[in-house]
């Protein structure tokens, strides 16, 4: 059986850094996750940099380095919930995280008998079941400090039904209802919850699909990643809290 904290180690937060605007992004190492933090560390955010791959964290890291503002990588697996605590524990040992942004995620999309198990399971871990994890874990601080922000990279599939999508747009389903949730149970504690709906981006995620639609047509995550900066530097008293970003043309 998984325990979220395996250890059973007290974290004792560093309550004097809270200051310090520390943020975690998960799925960091490209796309709309890499260009996030880049942004973000212009703004003098303190980073922390998560995804599977850290070679490829470290060429993030590398870019934010030349910004002169601190920046950590912990590498973790989202589909393992050990390593979903021992991410936490290690940022918590950084000090108090102030904006957790899910931004991780996959999917894999095929006629609904060819679906394997395997393949729903995934999705749903990392898609729905690690957001909800990371959201229990770093609460805790929010709460007690009063203040915190939870951001959901989601999609339009978390909107509208695809053919050939069962497990992705459940995945996306599920994680709009979660985050319209917490963001009601969060509202007294001061903590903003933020939901971010994409069209497609030009991401790695399309690399192995058959997709009609042009890549050059779609948005750069570069573009998506300033607006999700815009919403999470809102003023204190306020909160964006649902966008959908699209092309003008359409949510394609």
């Amino acid at each position: 059986m998984h325990k979220i904290n395996p250890s059973n180690k007290k974290i004792n937060f560093n309550y004097k850094k809270m200051h310090k605007k520390i943020i975690l992004i998960t799925g960091a190492s490209s796309g709309i996750g890499k260009f996030l933090a880049i942004e973000l560390a212009k703004k003098k955010y303190e980073i922390i940099l998560s995804s599977r791959s850290e070679g490829r964290l470290q060429e993030t890291a590398k870019e934010i380095d030349r910004l002169k503002t601190p920046c950590h990588i912990i590498p973790a697996d989202l589909s393992d919930v050990n390593s979903i605590s021992e991410l936490y524990e290690k940022s918590a040992d950084i000090g108090f995280v102030e904006t957790v942004v899910n931004n991780a995620g996959f999917g894999k999309f095929d006629k609904i008998e060819d679906v394997s198990i395997n393949d729903w399971d995934d999705q749903i871990s990392v898609n729905l079941k690690a957001p909800f994890l990371l959201t229990k874990l770093f609460s805790k601080s929010m709460i007690e400090s009063k203040k915190g922000m939870f951001v959901y990279i989601n999609s339009v599939a978390g909107k509208k039904a695809y053919p050939f999508s069962s497990a992705y747009v459940t995945s996306k389903f599920g994680l709009r209802g979660f985050s319209r949730s917490v963001r009601e149970e969060f509202r007294e504690h001061g903590i903003k919850v933020v939901s971010v709906h994409p069209g497609a981006v030009d991401t790695g995620f399309w690399n192995k699909l058959n997709v009609d639609f042009p890549r050059r047509e779609m948005m750069s995550s570069e573009n998506v990643a300033k607006s999700i900066a815009h919403c999470i530097c809102s003023p204190d008293n306020l909160v964006i809290e649902e966008i959908d970003i699209q092309r003008i043309k359409g949510e394609f």
